[in-house]
């Protein structure tokens, strides 16, 4: 990954109104972030947001961050009237999946490949209450 190529594409998407981004900070630092913005699938239903991204330093798992990243994230998209959340998680990725499954996600039969490395990612999906 290339962290400068990754940040410019979030710049671009930012200004061009397509998503916005929540930030967790320590301190002065940056722990980690959240990216949510309209579903990019253009079957979903009516009303389906996005989380395109949820990161958090290993330094910070388990501080309440990623928790807090997703309350806001979701919040967001209430906001926005979304009434549902979808979001890609790494088939792999247990430590995510398990974070996703007790936050009230629940895993769809929808697979795809991500475009990280063409590895399994499965769909997950939340009501927004």
């Amino acid at each position: 990954m290339d962290p400068v190529a990754i940040a410019a594409g979030w710049a671009d998407s930012i200004a061009a109104g397509r998503s916005r981004i929540h930030v967790a900070v320590r301190g002065d630092r940056v722990i980690g972030y959240a990216g949510v913005g309209p579903e990019r699938d253009p079957g979903a239903p009516p009303r389906t947001g996005e989380l395109y991204a949820l990161f958090v330093h290993p330094d910070h798992w388990g501080t309440g961050a990623g928790r807090a990243l997703t309350d806001a994230a979701c919040a967001d998209l209430r906001a926005a009237d979304c009434a549902t959340v979808q979001l890609w998680v790494l088939e792999a990725n247990t430590r995510a999946r398990t974070f996703y499954t007790r936050y009230g996600f629940s895993e769809t039969a929808d697979r795809t490949f991500s475009s990280l490395g063409n590895l399994p990612e499965i769909r997950l999906i939340a009501p927004l209450r």
